[in-house]
């Protein structure tokens, strides 16, 4: 894994600068790939404000933005943006607003599962 750093709205792995849409609140490194929370502010809520998680590869390559279809098993689908991602046993979490904290297939940004944190 490179040294990784973060500068306001910049994601710096190694030498390679990429720059996002808004500033960036965290960052994950999971299987060679770094997870990016972006920090959204009181703006319209479109598709880039709700699916606020993007997956880079050390290369800087974008590989995916979360994915915008809830799991089956939810029962409100209305979208908020993300507040924590996390690294757990190995596996990539998303919890949103609402304390619903999804299971991301960290391969391809799909949720799996969800489950309400209290």
């Amino acid at each position: 894994m490179r040294d990784v750093s973060i500068e306001d709205n910049i994601l710096n792995i190694g030498d390679i600068k990429i720059a996002v849409k808004y500033p960036i609140k965290q960052v994950e490194s999971i299987r060679g790939k770094y997870v990016i929370l972006l920090k959204i502010p009181r703006v319209e809520l479109g598709t880039e404000e709700l699916n606020n998680i993007l997956c880079y590869d050390e290369n800087g390559k974008m590989l995916w933005r979360i994915s915008d279809k809830l799991p089956s098993n939810i029962v409100s689908k209305e979208q908020i943006p993300y507040v924590v991602i996390q690294i757990l046993n190995g596996k990539l979490y998303a919890t949103d607003f609402w304390g619903r904290k999804f299971n991301v297939d960290a391969e391809n940004g799909k949720l799996m599962d969800v489950k309400i944190v209290h």
